[in-house]
């Protein structure tokens, strides 16, 4: 993971969805919301080793950061999603703790934008 990844970056989100910034700020708005619902449901089905269920929130996550300007966890978002069926248990393991990290970096930067 690349150190040098900005958590949001919303001039790249305002070019993803063709020069809209009301929609590039609704659509980020909308997604930070669902994080803590998406982590959640991460930690239960690694904790269940419900890979299927894994797999799929992981590819849901990963089809709407392709809108949104989060660098850097799209990146091990999308690194997860690709590589989900080759990766070791411990390799997931590592991946699904780098993904609670952004997510916990987007909420502390979104809580310390609205106080």
């Amino acid at each position: 993971m690349s150190e040098a990844l900005s958590i949001l970056d919303k001039d790249k989100a305002v070019k993803l969805v063709s020069g809209n910034k009301k929609l590039a700020d609704d659509l980020l708005a909308m997604f930070i919301k669902e994080l803590p619902d998406y982590k959640l449901i991460i930690k239960k089905e690694f904790l269940n080793n419900n890979k299927d269920v894994l797999r799929n929130i992981i590819h849901k996550i990963h089809g709407g950061l392709r809108y949104l300007g989060a660098p850097a966890l799209l990146e091990i978002i999308s690194q997860t999603d690709i590589e989900f069926d080759d990766l070791s248990d411990e390799q997931l393991e590592t991946n699904i703790s780098q993904i609670y990290l952004e997510v916990d970096r987007i909420l502390e930067l979104e809580k310390y934008n609205q106080s």
